[in-house]
C-alpha cells in the first residue's frame, strides 16, 4: 500500500499546472550604423517592453583607430516599459564593417533594480576590449532579451 503522503503529492501532480518555462522571443535585427544619432526605432519587442533608440558615442580616433586613451565606444539603448508590471531586459549589440567582419561586440541591460512600469531607461553598452576598428563600421546588429 502506498504512503499517504505519496497519494497526496501524486494528486498534486494531477491538479496543479506545472511552471511556465517559457520566455519571450528576442528580438534582433541590423540597422546602418551611423556616430552620435539617435537611430529611432520604436519597436514593441515584448508585450510591455519597447526599444525606443539607439545612439553610439566613439573616443578620438588616430587614422581611423580609436585611441586607447580616449575612453571606450559605447552603445546607449533606450528601452521603455509600457507595461503594468516591473519588467528585466538583457541586451547585445555587435558591429560590423561593410565586408561582415565582426568589429566590436558589447551587452548589458538591467541590473539590480528592474524597469519600472511607465519609465524608460537607458543602458550604456561599452564595447571594451576588441574596439580598435569600430570607426570602420557600416552596420551593427542588437538584441533584446526580454528576462523574466
Amino acid at each position: 500500500m502506498p504512503h499517504p503522503r505519496a497519494a497526496v503529492l501524486f494528486a498534486l501532480l494531477l491538479v496543479v499546472p506545472p511552471a511556465s518555462t517559457t520566455e519571450a522571443a528576442v528580438f534582433s535585427k541590423t540597422y546602418v550604423f551611423q556616430v552620435d544619432t539617435m537611430l529611432e526605432v520604436g519597436v514593441e519587442i515584448d508585450a510591455g517592453l519597447r526599444l525606443d533608440g539607439i545612439r553610439f558615442t566613439l573616443p578620438s580616433t588616430v587614422d581611423g583607430k580609436i585611441v586607447r586613451t580616449g575612453g571606450f565606444a559605447t552603445a546607449h539603448v533606450a528601452v521603455s516599459n509600457t507595461g503594468e508590471a516591473s519588467r528585466r531586459v538583457a541586451i547585445a549589440v555587435a558591429l560590423y564593417d561593410d565586408e561582415s567582419r565582426l568589429l566590436g561586440v558589447a551587452s548589458g541591460g538591467v541590473g539590480l533594480f528592474p524597469l519600472k512600469p511607465g519609465r524608460q531607461g537607458t543602458y550604456s553598452l561599452t564595447f571594451e576590449d576588441v574596439n580598435a576598428e569600430i570607426p570602420r563600421a557600416t552596420k551593427f546588429q542588437i538584441s533584446v532579451e526580454p528576462k523574466p
